[in-house]
């Protein structure tokens, strides 16, 4: 029988002050490296149990289980006996790792659980971007918006910073990595945003389905009470998201942005679609 994962919750239990569970293998706690005090601020540190990576929000960094103790201090007979509980570093387990990935860990999200207050201050309910999985990546600064299959997989991560406006969106890839994980082959392409909210939804009640541009359009669309929307994530239908809509619903109703890329995009959608119904 293989070996199971490490587990690095008695270590970060003995170490990190006020230690409570997070999202999955994620937890939370006041952070050791720069003196937290429970009860005077919040957490400011998030872990993960299985991996040992951990993350600082207040600015002390972060990095692996070595990384960490090390920066408490302890020495480096301690720093080796834990750190020897890492993950085996056979050629086979190293290709493994190097692979693409089918999905991203739900854990993650761990990491971005936090509210995006610039679109709270745009006029978006807390409750409509929780219901989205919509969260801020303090380390980077970024709104993160998690892209999943039909069937509810997590398959991609955008993240967009939140004063940029050309060039604004980012699909992590190199930041997957940063927390030791694999990265999936995504394109925006492939998918499209709240697929899978609305296929649940459309199993209950027959709709027409709303086509957007993007996520915050998507996102006003669902503050209006209306779910049975989908983000192209650009102006521009694939083949693949054709193929997507077309499984959805017979009616579809397209609602580009009212610029030039936005009409141009609809011209070209509708004659995609143009055996199906489109207003």
């Amino acid at each position: 029988m293989p070996p199971s994962e490490p587990d690095f919750l008695p270590e970060f239990q003995k170490y990190v002050p006020g230690l409570r569970p997070g999202s999955g293998d994620n937890f939370m706690g006041f952070c050791p490296i720069h003196g937290e005090v429970v009860g005077q601020s919040k957490p400011s540190l998030s872990v993960n149990v299985k991996t040992g990576l951990w993350f600082c929000f207040a600015g002390c960094g972060g990095g692996n289980i070595r990384k960490f103790l090390t920066l408490l201090g302890e020495s480096k007979a301690v720093v080796d006996k834990i750190s020897a509980k890492k993950v085996s570093t056979s050629p086979a387990k190293r290709a493994k790792k190097t692979a693409p990935a089918d999905e991203i860990p739900e854990r993650l999200l761990g990491v971005f659980d936090w509210c995006p207050e610039q679109l709270v201050r745009e006029g978006f309910r807390e409750k409509v971007l929780f219901d989205n999985d919509v969260g801020f990546d303090k380390k980077l600064s970024r709104i993160t918006f998690p892209v999943r299959d039909r069937t509810g997989k997590l398959v991609g991560i955008v993240g967009k910073q939140p004063s940029s406006e050309f060039g604004k969106y980012k699909v992590y890839t190199t930041e997957l990595l940063e927390y030791g994980l694999r990265v999936p082959s995504f394109s925006k392409g492939d998918h499209l945003w709240r697929i899978n909210k609305v296929v649940e939804e459309l199993q209950h009640e027959r709709k027409p389905v709303f086509i957007v541009e993007g996520f915050k359009a998507a996102l006003w669309f669902c503050q209006a009470g209306i779910t049975n929307v989908v983000a192209l994530m650009g102006s521009y239908m694939t083949d693949t998201q054709k193929q997507l809509v077309e499984s959805l619903s017979p009616r579809i109703i397209l609602c580009l942005d009212n610029d030039d890329a936005g009409q141009s995009g609809t011209l070209k959608i509708a004659q995609k679609l143009q055996a199906s119904r489109v207003h």
